[in-house]
């Protein structure tokens, strides 16, 4: 089942964030998100991210089979998906209109895994905040 997450980003500075899956392990997947003013839009997507690797802009993600996941210490397996924008990308895309508000769009995360369905794990708004500081 996929998961409603916001996600919020900041004009000026990268966007970095990870959704934490417990269970299998999708290191090997395929990922594709996109961003998009509203859910159904079709044509080219305002962000498109695919399979990158960790530290650029894309999404990537690790195993980690001692996965700490609450408050208690619990641990369980898990893959990490980090999903990472640059600077330059959210700094191309129009603020709204006033440009004191924040712009809210809409993402899904789709996963391929290796010989698997593709399948959505995550969708929900993307929401970027102007900031203050240049």
């Amino acid at each position: 089942m996929a998961a409603e997450l916001h996600l919020p980003a900041f004009k000026r500075v990268p966007f970095k964030d990870s959704i934490d899956i417990l269970g299998p392990d999708f290191s090997g997947a395929a990922f594709a998100l996109h961003i998009r003013n509203h859910p159904g839009d079709t044509g080219s997507p305002l962000v498109s991210l695919t399979t990158a690797t960790a530290g650029t802009q894309g999404v990537s993600a690790t195993y980690d089979a001692a996965y700490v996941y609450d408050d208690e210490g619990s641990t369980a397996p898990a893959t990490v998906i980090l999903v990472q924008i640059d600077e330059a990308t959210l700094e191309a895309l129009a603020l709204n209109n006033p440009t004191s508000g924040p712009l809210e769009l809409s993402y899904d995360l789709h996963i391929t895994p290796s010989g698997g369905v593709k399948f959505v794990a995550a969708y929900g708004k993307f929401t970027i905040y102007p900031g203050v500081t240049i």
